[in-house]
């Protein structure tokens, strides 16, 4: 599922979610803070995607009595479709833990992000599109051209 949110420095454009109830939703997340943080765009040569997922009840229980790195097994599944995992961390709050991801393409991320979100051991995985500063930027230039009427007008 895919949905546009507002363009704004730093923010994201593309997010696709994931979740018991099904229903997508766009999170803006400070995207290009992010990607300086790991050393900007300069040698990146695939997209970015960051994922927040929570796991159920079930798979905490099944972790518990016996512990795992999960980052293993997120490594190989991006790696299936060529992409590279840059983290994975796990988290206090609304999400259980965040991965950051580079793919080939969103097709990549998102069979990725099926295949993940179909096997029963989360509650909810989200994966957002990251964009650059420089993208953003580019995006807000563009945005000039684009002949935007307010409903009602």
């Amino acid at each position: 599922m895919r949905t546009i949110s507002p363009i704004a420095p730093y923010n994201t454009v593309n997010t696709f979610r994931h979740t018991c109830s099904g229903e997508p939703s766009a999170t803006p997340i400070l995207s290009g803070r992010l990607r300086a943080w790991i050393g900007g765009t300069k040698g990146h040569t695939m997209p970015l995607y960051l994922s927040r997922f929570s796991y159920t009840p079930e798979t905490w229980a099944r972790l518990i009595g016996h512990p795992e790195d999960r980052a293993q097994a997120a490594r190989s599944y991006i790696e299936s479709v060529g992409g590279k995992l840059h983290g994975f961390w796990y988290a206090f709050g609304t999400h259980d833990g965040y991965n950051l991801w580079e793919a080939p393409d969103n097709v990549s991320m998102a069979s990725v992000a099926l295949a993940i979100s179909g096997g029963g051991a989360l509650s909810s995985f989200e994966t957002t599109v990251l964009m650059s500063v420089d993208e953003t930027l580019d995006a807000l230039r563009r945005a000039e051209q684009v002949r935007y009427r307010a409903p009602g007008e």
